[in-house]
């Protein structure tokens, strides 16, 4: 089965900490990230800033083909994805701008199922020679964005790969971690919250994996040396890179045989398509119910649906570690924290951040945060500087779908930051995701 659209795009998968192990982030971190300055406001102009602006082109979805639109998949209009990024824009501007400057927005239309559209689009945005390029996965969940730091323009997202961090430095930044160091700290929570012994049931773990990108498999093993599992507890399934990574029941049959076969009690993956929730339902026909241990996984997602749903019995009690927010929305009598609130101030009389369509108005409060921190803390807003003023942002406790995340505790100028996490706990009565706790903890060493 396919990932869902809506899953590629928004959801999602990040090593000192300034805050105490267990610490809740206080909103003062967040606010003293995205207003402190250990330069002042930077002067002068450039390709896509003025004395006085920034330009900011911004993708919005715009899905079309065949049966599809945005709105069956969940997915804002493209007149409503504008007004969001427009409203928290206009209140960044009122407050004082981003590092002295007013934000200005371009908006480009992109059908991200549609690739030599996306690539049109893409060369559009780099040849208007925007300042920063924010892209909520329209290109860069489809794996059409490199002609823009090819352009030598700044590009910001949430799922650019550690190779395209690399290649492109430093015009690719990662809004988020980068998902080994979240496979990391998902394993090692699973550890310190004790899943790994035997009063709770362990055994052996199952570990299913794919090809598609080995960089996760590899961080998922060095995690578990780390947390003191023994490999003669460890049953590894490799499922291979399937044409268009497409997994279906009959790829995961043998998994399932095999993992029950061998006595494996707990089941965890080092993958980011479906086969987590492809391998609950064919789990469930052969009367398997094993603990999942799942890393931010995309059946933690609330919009994982149709013939990609997890069986909700079999995945019940399931324990996701994850670096993002979905699950507050379920959990009975959860409060939003400080970033969640700003967001909603931002957009109150209109929705919440729970009630828009997939946590659509966080992320655009999120993103254009993003920006302020890095343009508060930049000594230069040329390219190369970008990074190492990302890197003194310190922590910034975004609003809901995302977990907060500590910038600082990165490798030094590194494109990306270092990821919060907290597990959830999946309830089949209401086929949803609760949390029992809603402290989050610093990444791990």
């Amino acid at each position: 089965m396919t990932v869902p659209v809506a899953a590629c795009l928004f959801g999602g998968l990040a090593l000192i900490n300034t805050a105490p192990s267990g610490a809740t982030v206080a909103p003062t971190a967040a606010t003293k990230a995205l207003r402190s300055s250990s330069s002042g406001c930077v002067k002068g102009s450039g390709q896509g800033y003025t004395a006085s602006t920034v330009t900011l082109a911004v993708t919005s979805v715009a899905i079309s083909g065949g049966s599809l639109t945005n709105a069956t998949i969940g997915v804002p209009s493209v007149q409503d994805q504008d007004n969001d990024w427009n409203t928290v824009a206009k209140s960044i501007n009122n407050a004082g701008g981003a590092g002295c400057r007013k934000l200005v927005l371009k908006f480009f239309s992109v059908n991200p199922i549609d690739a030599a559209g996306a690539q049109q689009q893409c060369l559009a945005i780099a040849a208007s020679k925007p300042f920063m390029v924010l892209d909520v996965g329209a290109l860069s969940a489809v794996n059409a964005s490199n002609c823009v730091p090819t352009a030598k323009v700044p590009f910001a997202s949430q799922y650019l790969t550690p190779d395209q961090l690399s290649k492109y430095y430093p015009y690719y930044l990662q809004l988020l971690g980068i998902p080994a160091a979240a496979i990391r700290n998902s394993v090692l929570g699973f550890n310190q919250l004790g899943y790994f012994k035997q009063a709770k049931g362990f055994k052996k773990l199952g570990l299913l994996y794919d090809t598609c990108n080995p960089t996760l498999i590899v961080a998922e093993r060095a995690a578990l040396k780390q947390a003191g599992v023994p490999s003669s507890k460890i049953v590894e399934y490799n499922l291979g890179c399937p044409a268009g990574q497409v997994f279906t029941q009959a790829l995961l049959q043998p998994a399932v045989l095999s993992f029950k076969n061998a006595g494996v009690t707990d089941v965890t993956t080092a993958q980011a398509g479906t086969s987590a929730a492809i391998f609950t339902q064919v789990a469930a026909q052969q009367n398997y119910t094993p603990q999942y241990l799942l890393s931010s996984d995309t059946v933690a997602l609330p919009n994982a649906s149709g013939a990609d749903a997890p069986n909700d019995g079999n995945l019940n009690g399931a324990v996701n570690v994850t670096a993002q927010a979905y699950g507050e929305e379920t959990a009975p009598g959860f409060k939003p924290a400080g970033g969640t609130q700003k967001c909603n101030a931002i957009f109150k009389g209109q929705t919440t951040t729970y009630k828009s369509l997939d946590g659509y108005e966080g992320a655009t409060c999120n993103y254009l945060w993003y920006v302020q921190a890095i343009l508060n803390h930049a000594s230069s807003l040329k390219a190369a500087a970008l990074p190492v003023a990302l890197h003194k942002v310190g922590t910034v406790e975004y609003s809901y779908p995302y977990g907060p995340v500590n910038y600082t505790a990165a490798p030094k100028n590194a494109p990306y930051g270092a990821g919060y996490w907290r597990p959830e706990t999946y309830v089949a009565s209401c086929k949803c995701w609760h949390i029992p706790n809603p402290t989050w903890n610093p990444p791990f060493k």
